[in-house]
């Protein structure tokens, strides 16, 4: 691996996979073959996952309300301290050189990634720095079980303002997205399954015109995560049955927008993918 990590042109950046390692195009194409033929073998697909907004919500202690401060200190300091059911804590206060943060893991989020770890290689892709990256996903990934060393930061992003598979150490024709923001993945439109905003707090979701939960106490019983899973469970079954789909071969992006309009009329609005940001 040293001697084709050091060839010529080797212009990506794969510092998920090592600290300041860059990759070769070439080599990064053979692994990228590779590792899609061992996933398929496994009779799975890629999904990247976004972090922010999909998976979960953070914001500055500060931001808060004082209505959210006093409901929420409380709960967050006994997450801290271990107070509930093992695995049950969905707020968390951390501590940082930047300051207090507090964050909200989304509705369903853990019976989500235990579910579609059976389907996909999972990969969290976020606009966040790596540090941020790394301590947010052991809020859902404590063990390393779902993700392993598949994180993708800021760091890594060959596109400027915006996400690209390039980076990704998959076929393109094997992976799909979920992200709650279309904007940032202008070349990858095929692979990408929207998902409604996530905002438990206030602060900041005037702008994304969405109702924060903390103070409207919306619940995502039948939206969110739990649509896409059944988006997700649907083109999965259709990739790999021989009677109904691709038989274990050929090209994902097929099947994408048949399922979710399919899913739209099964289960109404709830699955319509949402407005992006301004």
């Amino acid at each position: 691996m040293a001697n084709l990590c050091r060839s010529t042109n080797f212009n990506l950046p794969s510092g998920f996979l090592q600290p300041s390692l860059r990759l070769s195009h070439k080599y990064t194409d053979q692994m990228r073959e590779a590792n899609t033929q061992a996933v398929l073998g496994l009779k799975k697909l890629h999904l990247i996952l976004d972090l922010d907004h999909t998976l979960l919500h953070t914001v500055r202690f500060s931001y808060l309300t004082p209505e959210e401060k006093k409901k929420l200190k409380a709960e967050a300091k006994r997450n801290m301290e271990g107070g509930g059911p093992a695995g049950s804590s969905d707020i968390f206060l951390d501590s940082t050189s930047e300051g207090f943060f507090i964050t909200k893991l989304r509705p369903f989020v853990r019976e989500f990634l235990r579910e579609a770890d059976k389907m996909f290689e999972l990969t969290v892709y976020t606009m966040g720095r790596r540090a941020y990256l790394s301590m947010k996903t052991k809020l859902l990934d404590p063990d390393g079980q779902y993700f392993g060393n598949r994180l993708i930061a800021r760091e890594d992003c060959t596109l400027k303002g915006g996400k690209s598979l390039d980076v990704v150490l998959a076929k393109e024709s094997n992976v799909l997205i979920l992200d709650d923001t279309v904007v940032v993945w202008p070349d990858h439109a095929e692979n990408l399954i929207p998902v409604e905003p996530f905002y438990y707090f206030s602060h900041g979701s005037q702008k994304r015109g969405v109702q924060p939960s903390i103070i409207h106490n919306k619940g995502e019983h039948e939206g969110g995560l739990v649509t896409a899973l059944r988006v997700l469970k649907e083109i999965h079954e259709r990739y790999f049955n021989s009677e109904l789909g691709l038989k274990g071969e050929g090209d994902v992006r097929e099947l994408v927008q048949r399922v979710q309009s399919g899913v739209r009329e099964r289960y109404g609005d709830q699955a319509a993918p949402p407005e992006d940001a301004p």
